[in-house]
């Protein structure tokens, strides 16, 4: 029973002698040790509290009123890759995690609606209809992060909509073959796992101004090695025999005798990613390609954008820590193909090659020369 003797606006008693107490975020609520502590939006991107200061507010004066039986529950919308979900509690294991978006299979639909059914999670109360009537109402990225529960943050982001999105090109679809004249690239990420993580080619061209036209994209998790060899040898054919970029590490442990073993020749140039300094260098450098304006992505139908929605994902998944890029996606696979093919061109609004590099047949290397490129003419859709 509720004691109406004691108490006031932001505090319960009752007369068993339990309370609730409630206060404002930043507040400070010294020597108090309850037994559960409920957290309830905690984070709001339109006041002044940073995120540095809600995540030592939580640090210095929350987490010391905890007891070795308390419980803290928090249950909020995720404003940014550096906020305190992020920072402190989504990949801790010390915390109890669950995430879910209000379809929450939106990804798998959104990529492939003629055979996946949208699943809502409370279809009594937030139906499909209703989800959708609002997305149309409130736009895409508002949707995104208030019924998703993704994170739409430029400020944090490395790889920002606003430049992902920049040049979206409505009448191009993905190719299967060479159509083009210019330089091929295929960046190769390989997953040694079934099933676990993906393996994942990006067929990159450069056109006659200096930009970068994604082609194609393969990505799968259930390929073993010698099957992902043989897809090589069809990239490599119908493209013309395009130049391989692989990840050195990954390539030397197991591929160049598979690559032997099927008599193949291929022009391959190493990419190294072997320590933090070499992948954070490497994603600098595909960064540096969005900044200028250079990555025209295909957008031209719907299994264009199925499949390029999966790229644009994972590149957004992507935020600045610390001064170093982080991922904090659940896969980064084609990012890194991405940015293992891309590392191979030279950009016209530079004075040096991105990357050392040479090419091979497998038995040696010779000096790989560039072409000369001009500016963009700026005539891509920006969607963001």
């Amino acid at each position: 029973m509720i004691d109406t003797t004691k108490g006031n606006r932001f505090e319960l008693r009752l007369t068993n002698g339990a309370w609730i107490k409630a206060t404002s975020v930043g507040s400070g609520i010294r020597g108090e040790h309850p037994a559960a502590i409920a957290l309830d939006d905690v984070l709001d991107d339109q006041n002044d509290m940073s995120y540095d200061v809600v995540q030592q507010w939580f640090r210095k004066k929350l987490t010391p009123m905890l007891s070795p039986q308390t419980s803290l529950y928090c249950v909020g919308t995720p404003m940014s890759m550096n906020d305190l979900y992020h920072t402190e509690m989504l990949n801790n294991d010390s915390w109890i995690t669950w995430r879910k978006g209000a379809i929450t299979n939106y990804d798998e639909w959104r990529n492939d609606p003629e055979s996946v059914k949208p699943e809502c999670l409370w279809e009594s109360e937030r139906p499909l209809d209703f989800l959708l009537e609002q997305k149309q109402a409130i736009g895409e990225l508002a949707f995104a992060q208030e019924y998703l529960c993704k994170v739409v943050d430029d400020d944090s982001a490395v790889f920002p909509q606003a430049l992902t999105r920049k040049n979206l090109n409505m009448d191009a679809t993905l190719q299967t073959q060479k159509l083009h004249e210019g330089t091929y690239v295929i960046g190769f990420d390989p997953s040694h796992g079934i099933g676990q993580d993906y393996s994942v080619m990006i067929v990159l061209r450069q056109d006659a101004d200096g930009n970068i036209h994604i082609v194609n994209m393969w990505r799968r998790n259930d390929f073993p090695p010698p099957k992902q060899i043989r897809q090589i040898a069809d990239f490599n054919d119908a493209f013309k025999s395009p130049t391989f970029a692989f990840e050195s590490a990954g390539f030397q442990s197991l591929y160049k005798s598979l690559i032997s073993q099927e008599g193949l020749t291929l022009d391959i140039k190493m990419s190294k990613v072997s320590n933090k300094t070499l992948k954070q260098g490497l994603l600098n450098r595909l960064r540096v390609w969005f900044e200028q304006e250079r990555v025209i992505i295909p957008f031209g139908n719907d299994e264009t954008r199925r499949v390029m929605s999966i790229l644009l994902d994972e590149l957004e998944s992507h935020a600045w820590k610390d001064g170093d890029i982080t991922d904090k996606g659940r896969h980064n696979d084609t990012v890194m193909a991405l940015a293992h093919a891309i590392d191979q061109f030279k950009s016209s609004l530079s004075r040096e090659t991105p990357m050392i590099a040479g090419q091979t047949d497998m038995s040696q290397w010779n000096t790989a020369k560039q072409k000369k490129n001009r500016r963009s003419n700026k005539k891509y859709v920006a969607f963001w």
